[in-house]
């Protein structure tokens, strides 16, 4: 593989998807007040409610109290500076683009530990009375990339078959 740096679009692929998660959570906390509004119904599937999500995916390990919280977010800056590797060493733009999504995302989960001790939760669907989990956009765009990265790297491998 050929070396190359780190692209200026890939930067602001990354800011793009922090700040649109940021800022949506910003907005609904402080101005649209949603912690005290309880659940927003938008559609007959996507809700609006506020989960704050002390642990990672799904809640689990939620009972880790301050050391978690430091450790996680620790964890994550080795894993986006890992990720920032991965992506100065590829020559794929789709994966270097799957794993710009996921950077983001993780900052932008980061950052809610930073600030509230906790991720930001508030988006909900649903289908009749089955709800998914609450998530955010940082999710949104980590499962994005993360599926980029999947598909990329198994590829070949149906090329092959």
């Amino acid at each position: 593989m050929a070396k190359k740096g780190f692209n200026f679009n890939f930067f602001i692929i990354i800011l793009n998807i922090f700040l649109i998660d940021f800022f949506s959570k910003y907005f609904l906390l402080n101005f649209f007040e949603l912690e005290n509004k309880g659940r927003i119904f938008v559609t007959r599937f996507l809700d609006l409610v506020l989960v704050y999500n002390p642990g990672i995916s799904y809640g689990i390990f939620s009972n880790g109290g301050e050391i978690q919280r430091i450790f996680l977010i620790v964890l994550s800056v080795i894993i986006i500076a890992y990720l920032i590797y991965w992506i100065r060493s590829s020559t794929s733009k789709f994966l270097s683009f799957g794993l710009c999504l996921i950077i983001g995302g993780a900052l932008g989960n980061m950052v809610d530990r930073i600030i509230y001790g906790k991720v930001v939760d508030f988006i909900s669907l649903h289908v009749f009375d089955y709800y998914w989990y609450v998530f955010n956009i940082a999710d949104i765009a980590i499962v994005s990339g993360g599926l980029s990265v999947l598909m990329v790297s198994t590829k070949d491998s149906f090329r092959n078959s």
